[in-house]
């Protein structure tokens, strides 16, 4: 089998045979992306002894990441490599068996994540797809993301990809290389152009011929893109040879815009979880993800007549000599535009082919082709026929075998041809599960599940595609290796027990990897990297000192018999002796007196028998049988070998595999599994007409012929209990989507379209696949026994499934009063957060429907100052909500601590969020913004905004920039400087040097942009000695001064801030301001709420400098005048209006030297005073109660007492029926209600700020406040019975703002 495999591969691609050491890995795993690599020299009892561990970790770069797999390499000459190439675009080669690093290039600088907001790869976007390597010209091929003309940034317009091609030993560019690919178009859309900013390059590259091809998709499904296959030749200076694209016209949203934040470019991205794009000679394999043409609708349509919207497709290209493409042939699931709609990409996994020498049907099936993605369902499809849309029976999938997963799968199976033939996958949350190839009567290949692992995979996205090893080819070898974020590297024995389990080998502890990593492998040895920034080796540090032929193959050997095997072994060093032999198997015998006795010399040979000893061993419990009951079937241990070694640094322990498979000297009835669980079914769901599918191997373990004598299914749980009574019944014939079935199981549920007949029969170790189906329209558990009657045994399986009702999903923000916003706006604004301060609020998803809810997109804020408390953990991609459960994700505003009267910073993101209940109408954004306010000191605006805003930091060396120095004082902070700058009459104020104020004007002297310095120079961070918050800093070493000025009287420019420079700004928090200078010297300032200020000053007679004793400050008002000038403290008047329907009210108040007159309208509301629906108004109560006291119902921006009561009343038609006697209002949109007074019980409220807030859905009526409601009462309750009056407790007056309930008298 290896021999023909390995042919077929040197064959469908020829370069790979000049120059090629036969353990290098030259791209990611195999061309046809099987997943099975059978010449590493991996050998089980190495890799699970504990020689085998971690050789070397190498650390580069701080947040470097590799979400390219490493390449292994040997040039001609010299030692093997291993090539690494990172998302920050760095290229290294290192020795392999050492680290030893040999070169290393940035080919360019890499594109910067924060410039598209897409956070599934962080920070930088370079080289993400795993490169291939030519070994006949020794050069690597690889994309790499950057920006035009080398640029380190420059937004999404600018970003740019690359082709390259460098020499692995140099890692110079090849002339003519590299290529660019921007500005190029697609072939079969002239119309769909290639821009290198929006679109992500994922897969692992594929060759075909003299073409390198990559798979593109997009960022989070972002902007304007086209998912697009790209072909660039291998030649220098022939360049871009075809370019495809997933949509294209009549189909695709046309013509493309060519605004490129405008989503309609059709989409279909090719990413496949990075797994590469699969080839098999000529043809290209892959799948795609969600896109927007679906111009196959209700019409069945072949695979072969051509579609120009290749959405949630499996996709066949074409290859001419040239490079061209052209599409074959496609697979498009039935239900695909369900899975559009619930983000359920099929794209989320790429296409294995696998190996057709082991993977093949008699019935015509020559090659078979895998595809698993974010639907959860493995489609098993005949690679030379894919299906296309709808020609199945009933207008289902034209596949070969459709598996239904525990949950979706990211990057795809891998496979394994030896032994029967497996194939692989991991859900996430879930076990890695192992499928068996068969066949049913009519020759069809059938996968039956036949074994898992006893651990379960990460719950969340990231799990590695399953890869096999096998020691050079040899059937009982293989290891099944899974990469994991959480679990690290995992490695299993690629055949179950016979218990169904995947026997895990265990490991050195691992981090946790890089998202959908695999291992690459060198010469025995396995290279991996993870999510800390290292590149880590795993290897077997020492040699071995025997070669010893292995596996020992015993063949079938039938229960009661003996077999016996000869070992030879070549001593590979001098051994001083051969200390013992052990095997751990018992039926598995050697004697040590079969070894030899003295010294070896290298070179020298000897011989061992091993004898596996079934005679004391037999299927059934019985008296003297020794080693227990044995099954037949495959049987795998180890023996080692104990060496005393005369050379240092060798192995004192060779192991070796013994294997051979039990028979029975009769027929034998073997069934796997015992257990089917067909998992459950949506009723009325996408996919759920074509039911729920698995299969069965019925086999025959003996040495006589297998003959069937009945099958018959029950529902009693006791049917395996010695002598119980047992009612039967037959199977029958039925149909199922008008097509003949067997009824095998419960209610109809359970049939098979291919069941044996009484009487049909197996030949000795002849097996024959069942396939099994389970559908039901109505909801329910179901379950039943089915019996099979034969010559060799009776056996029985179990079977169980589900039906449900769809997920029904909810979302809603959590706002800063406790409660939860579901109103369709989706905004969490947090609004102004002081600087220094953390605060969180967070999103909920809840399920309320029938099954268990699954997130199919999850693209969360990762911002320094607004981020996902814990991205990839909340609300994760495949994260499952069970029935009436909810999940939380937590958004953290951690605003920076920074200096006082900086302008407002504020913050926007998003969440992207979307689930596979289908009237979700996702994928939903949830906006979320917040203004960080930095501290206001000094004279203040009516608002609270600083009136001298920060300028800058500014060099006060060679001329001062401020010509008065009004105080030095031991208690000196800004807002003490800019309060006796403004009661002097300045435009600017400084501190510099801890204790010292200085003032200035624009007429004299202003800061100079010549001597700006931004805040990341951090020059003026000398502290405020009257500073508390530790936030002020006042000047900095060298002579620096932090300068304020008056937004009323003065708009900063190029004078004083230097072009491009953002440390200060003329806007102030909450206020949009527009500055201009009359001609009588007075300075009026509008700004957009209405506010006018009008400011009328007299400056000082004197430009000199001048000092002022602290005995100066005013101690009534903590103003300081200078001592030596006469100054006229400018009158100011401020006039604030604000206007809203109905109602004005002015006040007036006055203070030092200035008027401010604010008058507020507000609008004319009408309390309530008569019944709603029964319900009476009981006045305003405070909130005081954690959870309000009271159950939230609803909240919305249609909230009124009616809305509120008319949903109370609506919890009389529930299934469990609710009387709700009392429902409360709060913050104008929240309803709560009560079957009961709220307790304990809260204190009335009374006065002006009482119960304020207007109705959101009737501005005409109260709807409570923050923390106060307005409680409505039933007097009969909502279903009729009597209760009392509200509880009555003391009024609380309330008018200052603050809830305080006054005490009793």
């Amino acid at each position: 089998m290896l021999i023909l495999l390995s042919l077929f591969l040197l064959g469908c691609v020829p370069w790979l045979a000049a120059g090629l050491a036969a353990t290098d890995e030259i791209q990611d795993a195999d061309p046809s992306q099987s997943g099975y690599l059978p010449n590493h020299n991996m050998q089980p009892a190495v890799v699970n002894s504990a020689s085998f561990g971690i050789l070397w970790k190498n650390t580069y770069l701080p947040n470097e990441r590799w979400y390219a797999k490493p390449l292994v390499y040997t040039p001609n000459g010299k030692k093997q490599l291993v090539f690494t190439a990172s998302h920050m675009n760095w290229l290294r080669t290192v020795d392999a068996v050492t680290g030893t690093l040999i070169s290393s290039r940035q080919v360019q600088p890499p594109f910067l994540q924060s410039d598209i907001g897409c956070t599934d790869i962080p920070n930088y976007i370079g080289i993400i797809g795993t490169p291939t390597l030519d070994p006949s010209t020794e050069i690597v091929y690889f994309f790499s993301k950057g920006y035009k003309n080398g640029a380190s940034s420059g937004g999404v317009l600018n970003g740019q990809y690359k082709f390259y091609a460098v020499d692995i030993n140099t890692l110079a560019d090849v002339p003519g290389f590299p290529v660019i690919i921007d500005g190029h178009y697609a072939d079969n859309d002239p119309t769909r152009y290639f821009l290198g900013g929006t679109v992500l390059q994922r897969p692992a590259l594929a060759v075909v011929g003299s073409t390198v091809f990559g798979g593109f998709g997009g960022h989070c499904d972002l902007f304007n893109y086209t998912g697009m296959v790209v072909g660039v030749s291998k030649t220098p200076g022939v360049g871009v040879t075809s370019i495809f694209a997933m949509e294209s016209s009549p189909g695709a949203p046309t013509p493309q815009p060519l605004d490129y934040t405008k989503e309609q470019g059709g989409k279909a991205g090719i990413w496949q979880g990075g797994m590469g794009i699969a080839t098999d000679g000529n043809r290209l394999f892959f799948a795609t993800g969600n896109g927007q043409g679906h111009v196959n609708q209700g019409i069945p349509a072949s695979g072969r007549t051509g579609l120009s919207t290749l959405d949630e497709c499996v996709v066949n290209l074409g290859v001419d000599g040239n490079g061209k493409l052209s599409l074959s042939d496609y697979f498009e699931p039935y239900e695909y535009t369900g899975m559009d709609a619930g983000d359920r990409d099929l794209g989320s996994g790429g296409v294995a082919l696998l190996d057709p020498n082991a993977f093949h049907g008699t019935n015509g099936v020559a090659r078979i082709a895998v595809t698993i993605g974010k639907n959860g369902k493995a489609y098993i499809m005949n690679a030379d026929n894919l299906g296309g849309f709808k020609q199945g029976s009933g207008g289902t999938d034209a596949v070969i075998q459709t598996i239904i997963a525990q949950g979706p799968v990211f990057g795809g199976s891998g496979s394994y041809p030896l032994e029967g033939g497996y194939v692989y996958f991991t859900p996430i949350g879930y076990p890695t599960v192992a499928y068996k190839l068969g066949l049913d009567t009519n020759g069809a290949p059938l996968f039956t599940l036949v074994g898992q692992t006893a651990d379960v995979s990460a719950g969340r996205v990231g799990v590695g595609v399953p890869t096999i090893t096998s020691y050079k080819g040899q059937a009982g070898t293989g290891i099944l290796w899974i990469t994991d974020v959480d679990g690290g590297l995992k490695a299993y024995n690629a055949v179950p027990d016979q218990n169904g389990v995947l026997t895990k080998i265990q490991l050195p502890p691992t981090n946790g990897l890089n998202k959908f990593q695999r291992p690459a492998f060198g010469d025995g040895r396995l290279y991996v990297t993870d999510g800390q920034s290292n590149v880590i080796c795993l290897g077997s540090p020492v040699s071995l000192p025997l070669n010893c032929t292995q596996p020992v193959e015993f063949g079938e050997v039938a229960i009661g018999n003996t077999s016996t095997q000869i070992v030879t072994c070549t001593a590979l060093i001098a051994i001083t002796k051969i200390a013992g032999v052990a095997t751990a198997d018992g039926t598995f015998q050697v004697s040590n007196s079969s070894l030899p006795t003295g010294p070896l010399a290298q070179g020298a040979t000897f011989t061992f028998p091993v004898v596996w000893n079934l005679t004391q061993a037999s299927i059934n419990n019985a008296q003297n049988a020794s080693f227990g009951t044995v099954k037949p079937g495959i049987k795998t241990t180890s023996l080692t070998i104990s060496t005393v070694n005369a050379v240092a640094k060798f192995s004192n322990m060779l192991p070796i595999t013994l294997q051979g498979t039990t028979v029975s000297k009769s027929a034998f009835l073997n069934v796997a599994p015992v257990e089917v669980d067909f998992g459950g079914i949506v009723v009325g769901g996408p996919g759920s007409s074509t039911g729920l599918s698995a299969a069965m191997i019925l086999s025959n373990g003996g040495t006589q012929t297998l003959i069937f004598t009945g099958f018959a299914w029950t529902l009693d749980p006791n049917i395996e209990n010695p002598g119980e009574v047992v009612e039967y019944t037959n199977t029958s014939a039925t149909t199922f989507n008008g097509a003949p079935v067997r009824n095998i199981g419960a209610s109809g549920a359970f049939t098979s379209s291919k069941f044996p007949a009484v009487g049909s029969s197996l030949a000795p170790g002849e097996s024959v696949t069942v396939p099994l189906n389970f559908f039901s329209n109505s909801t329910g558990v179901f379950q039943s026994f089915l019996t099979f009657w034969s010559n060799g045994g009776t056996q029985n399986v179990f079977f169980s499934a589900s039906a449900t009702l769809a997920p029904i999903a909810n979302i809603s923000i959590s706002t800063n009063e406790g409660g939860w916003d579901d109103s369709p706006s989706l905004l969490m604004d947090f609004g102004n957060v002081p600087a220094g301060n953390i605060t969180v609020r967070s999103i909920r998803i809840c399920n309320s429907g029938g099954s268990a809810l699954q997130i199919t997109k999850s693209k969360p804020p990762v911002q320094g100052q607004l981020f996902a408390q814990h991205p990839g953990i909340d609300l994760h991609e495949g994260q499952s909500i069970p029935i009436n459960s909810c999940a939380l994700g937590p958004i953290e505003i951690d605003a920076a601590a920074e200096g006082p009267n900086r302008a407002p910073q504020v913050l926007t993101d998003s969440w992207i969020l979307n689930t596979d209940d289908v009237t979700f109408n996702g994928p939903k954004t949830v906006a979320v913004s917040v203004t960080i306010l930095a501290p206001q000191v000094g004279p203040l605006y009516p608002n609270g905004t600083a009136r001298y805003q920060y300028l800058g930091c500014y060099y006060d060396g060679a001329g001062r920039q401020l010509q008065t120095q009004i105080y030095s004082n031991s208690s000196n902070e800004n807002g003490l400087c800019t309060s006796a700058c403004f009661k002097a009459g300045y435009v600017f104020a400084g501190t510099e040097y801890h204790t010292q104020c200085w003032c200035g004007n624009p007429s004299t002297k202003g800061p100079l942009a010549s001597k700006f310095y931004p805040d990341a120079a951090k020059k003026c961070v000398w502290s405020c000695p009257g500073d508390t918050t530790g936030q002020q800093g006042c000047g900095g070493p060298g002579t620096f001064i932090g300068i304020y000025y008056d937004t009323s009287r003065y708009t900063p420019g190029p004078d004083s801030i230097p072009s491009g420079s953002a440390s200060s700004t003329t806007s102030t928090p909450s206020t949009a301001t527009s500055t201009t200078l009359s001609e009588t010297g007075t300075v009026a300032t509008t700004n957009t709420t209405g506010m006018s200020i009008i400011s009328s000053t007299t400056t000082p007679s004197t430009d000199s400098a001048t000092t002022t004793p602290i005995s100066s400050i005013d101690s009534s008002t903590g103003i300081t005048t200078p001592a030596s000038t006469t100054t006229t403290t400018p009158a100011s008047t401020i006039t604030t209006t604000t206007t809203t329907p109905s109602s004005t009210i002015t006040t007036t108040t006055t203070t030092p030297s200035s008027t401010i007159t604010t008058t507020t309208t507000t609008a004319t509301v009408t309390a309530t005073t008569t019944t709603i629906q029964g319900f009476y108004p009981g006045g305003c109560y405070a909130d005081l109660v954690t959870g309000h006291g009271m159950k939230l119902l609803v909240a919305n921006d249609s909230m009124t007492p009616d809305f509120c009561i008319s949903a109370a009343k609506a919890a009389l038609s529930l299934p469990t029926p609710t009387t709700y006697r009392y429902v409360g209002l709060e913050y104008g949109r929240e309803c709560y209600a009560a079957t009961a007074a709220p307790s304990p019980q809260p204190s009335t409220l009374v006065g002006s700020k009482a119960c304020t807030m207007v109705c959101k859905g009737d501005s005409t009526q109260f709807c409570g406040a923050g923390k106060q409601y307005n409680l409505y009462y039933s007097l009969t309750g909502s279903s009729g019975s009597a209760v009392t009056t509200p509880f009555s407790t003391p009024a609380g007056v309330f008018t200052t703002g603050t809830i305080k309930a006054t005490p009793t008298p």
